[in-house]
């Protein structure tokens, strides 16, 4: 499931998933029962991060089952986005078209959730939403990332400064801020 969510275009996926959403059910079944055997869970060291901060408007780009929103929303304001809206609090969407305003966000969150040919459509939207030095946060296996600083210098060509990359377990945390660099055209990211 995963190489094929990754392989096909974000639309094709989220019409695919809106006729299906079984496909999605079970995704996030066997990614539950993965994670059981897990050290760290990326999305609990996000929920780490923001506890120890308040008052921020977050984008959680590819929520699934929305457990971030859920450990936070009591200290910030959380817009939570994947293709099947698990609750009523989740917009379901495609990532590279999401519902907000420019400039909205304080903070933009990708967990292991930069699947699709076009995921640089979602860092191009999470630049979009973010307000001038947001925080974009992307973590990811590191066993992804064929080349990591090219992957730094693609992220900056699209309008981020990269503020640390760090190896958590088998996950790779990268941490930027949006610059008032506007993002270049015509670049693509690639693991």
């Amino acid at each position: 499931m995963n190489r094929h969510w990754n392989q096909t275009r974000s639309e094709t996926t989220h019409q695919r998933l809106q006729e299906n959403p079984e496909e999605w059910a079970k995704y996030h079944t066997l990614y539950t029962e993965s994670r059981k055997n897990w050290t760290v869970i990326p999305y609990e060291e996000m929920i780490r991060w923001y506890q120890q901060r308040s008052g921020y408007t977050i984008g959680d780009f590819g929520c699934g089952e929305a457990k971030l929103a859920e450990a936070v929303s009591d200290r910030h304001t959380v817009y939570s986005f994947d293709h099947i809206a698990v609750n009523k609090d989740v917009i379901a969407c495609d990532m590279a078209h999401v519902r907000l305003d420019d400039e909205r966000l304080d903070v933009a969150a990708f967990c292991l959730s930069l699947m699709g040919a076009n995921f640089t459509d979602y860092l191009r939207e999470a630049n979009r939403t973010l307000k001038l030095d947001g925080h974009l946060h992307v973590i990811e296996a590191t066993s992804r990332f064929s080349d990591r600083a090219q992957f730094q210098t693609d992220l900056e060509v699209l309008g981020f400064v990269v503020v640390s990359i760090q190896d958590v377990w088998k996950f790779t945390h990268i941490h930027a801020l949006k610059t008032e660099r506007k993002p270049q055209d015509g670049v693509e990211l690639k693991f």
